[in-house]
């Protein structure tokens, strides 16, 4: 029975027509049309359509990752390092029918199949079924998916993208599983103790393309998992990273290659101290983490503001609770005080059991607040370009908001560490793809990001119109950029009337 329905894209509203029938007496749709607004079905009802198929499918986000298949080889890599005899799909077909469904609408290994029946994948690969995607991730090994990481790095590199300053951090998702060899508790990124996590790291560039990412327990910190980074990231790269990955081995792990850290400000008081007028820097040397490093000291208006009003914030809710924690009447109120306050890093700044504030501690830190200091072994560059360089981190965060607001990786639908593993992988793999259908589509669109190209893709779709045994096709668009993109990315080139 057909009928219309409004569908949302962006700002923009427009009408589809849907088929629906029962399939394993489980009601799916079968078919859907897209007709557009109200102006184009009042065209379509004046028109003759005697004789007329019309057949619509989602077709932006498939044929831009087939586009970058055929860039980068992820397929027939998959497929060389897993083997592949039958005449079903292959590991890499599995890989990129994922790729597919996370960027365009993120659902679980059983969803997949109602999915594909109004995507264009359809028309490329046999349908899936989640028994088929469990059987084929149960055939990745941790060698396999590392060796697939490498080729497709060494790819990436060959192609010319630039791998020679790498921003590296850590990232984890909570998930509400029971704990297993994957799942553990640790330090949650968005305050969720009480679930367990999954964590990963990720080696980017400055156009957010990843070098490299792996996934790993919950419950090791971001400092125990960067030997895995140095052994997997090109040993040309320069790699910068965030002060939760400092300490003596991991600097002696990178001693034979180019690297800017920043210390953590209470650990170098003495450094702190030093008079700095605000937007400058000064230089000197020191012995961090057993190796003499040059140290390039900076203090930003911007950095502290930013920060005081971020102090400020944690500092009203951590009093109002360890006051709250005092007057509860408790018997080991005060104990209990004493561990969150230190868990907080306040010990020293509020007092117990009086709460006064101590003034000269505050003081110190608001002197601190616009100061950062670096550490490096780059000698002859400009303070100030390191100083930049080491602010382009964030490129990296970007990347893990990207993968969560997108929900590339999450939730996961599997209950075993190897499948978490695979599916970590598969996840990694469709950011990467989404980096790099991104570079392509910011030539045209300077405006875009990482999260808006999804949606402009989301918006293309194409139309098969049949009439006898005439078959055309055509790209059907609902916004300007959409149709920027899908002209500038060739898109028609890959469809099949």
């Amino acid at each position: 029975m057909p009928y219309l329905v409004w569908k949302q894209s962006g700002k923009n509203r427009y009408l589809v027509m849907r088929w629906k029938k029962r399939i394993n007496g489980i009601p799916a749709v079968v078919k859907e049309i897209s007709i557009g607004n109200i102006e184009n079905l009042a065209r379509i009802v004046e028109g003759d359509l005697s004789g007329i198929d019309l057949v619509s499918y989602g077709y932006g986000v498939t044929a831009s990752v087939m586009a970058m298949d055929k860039e980068i080889g992820l397929r027939e890599t998959i497929d060389t390092v897993m083997g592949h005899r039958e005449n079903g799909l292959s590991p890499g077909d599995y890989a990129l029918i994922f790729i597919m469904n996370r960027l365009s609408d993120p659902g679980s290994k059983s969803g997949m199949g109602e999915w594909m029946v109004n995507d264009f994948a359809s028309t490329l690969f046999r349908p899936v079924t989640a028994q088929g995607f469990w059987n084929l991730m149960d055939r990745f090994s941790d060698t396999d998916m590392k060796l697939i990481r490498e080729r497709i790095r060494e790819r990436l590199i060959s192609l010319g993208y630039d791998h020679s300053r790498l921003f590296v951090d850590g990232s984890n998702l909570y998930t509400f599983m029971q704990q297993n060899d994957m799942a553990r508790k640790g330090h949650n990124k968005k305050h969720r103790y009480d679930l367990n996590q999954v964590s990963y790291h990720m080696a980017s560039n400055y156009d957010y393309i990843p070098f490299d990412g792996d996934s790993y327990p919950g419950n090791i910190p971001d400092s125990k998992s960067f030997g895995m980074i140095v052994e997997n990231t090109p040993e040309d790269a320069i790699l910068i990273f965030d002060r939760g990955y400092n300490s003596e081995d991991n600097v002696r792990r990178i001693m034979k290659r180019k690297y800017i850290g920043a210390l953590i400000q209470s650990d170098h008081r003495d450094l702190m101290a030093m008079p700095l007028p605000r937007d400058s820097s000064l230089e000197t040397r020191k012995v961090v983490y057993g190796i003499d490093h040059r140290i390039i000291l900076y203090h930003s208006t911007k950095l502290e503001r930013k920060r005081i009003i971020s102090f400020m914030k944690r500092f009203r809710r951590v009093y109002s609770k360890a006051r709250k924690i005092m007057q509860s009447g408790d018997s080991d109120s005060l104990q209990k005080a004493q561990y969150y306050l230190e868990a907080e890093n306040l010990n020293e700044t509020i007092l117990l059991p009086s709460m006064k504030i101590n003034g000269e501690r505050m003081r110190e830190r608001f002197s601190m607040l616009g100061k950062s200091a670096l550490f490096t072994d780059i000698e002859g560059e400009k303070p100030e370009d390191l100083i930049d360089l080491y602010r382009k981190r964030n490129r990296v965060e970007h990347c893990f908001r990207t993968i969560s607001m997108g929900d590339l990786m999450s939730p996961i639908y599997h209950w075993t560490p190897q499948k978490i593993r695979v599916h970590m992988f598969f996840s990694y793999l469709a950011y990467l793809f989404l980096a790099l259908i991104y570079n392509r589509i910011r030539t045209s669109i300077d405006t875009v990001s990482l999260i808006t190209s999804i949606d402009i893709l989301r918006q293309i779709r194409i139309v098969y119109v049949s009439r006898g045994t005439k078959t055309e096709n055509r790209i059907d668009t609902r916004t300007p950029e959409a149709r920027l993109v899908a002209e500038r990315l060739r898109l028609l080139d890959l469809a099949k009337p």
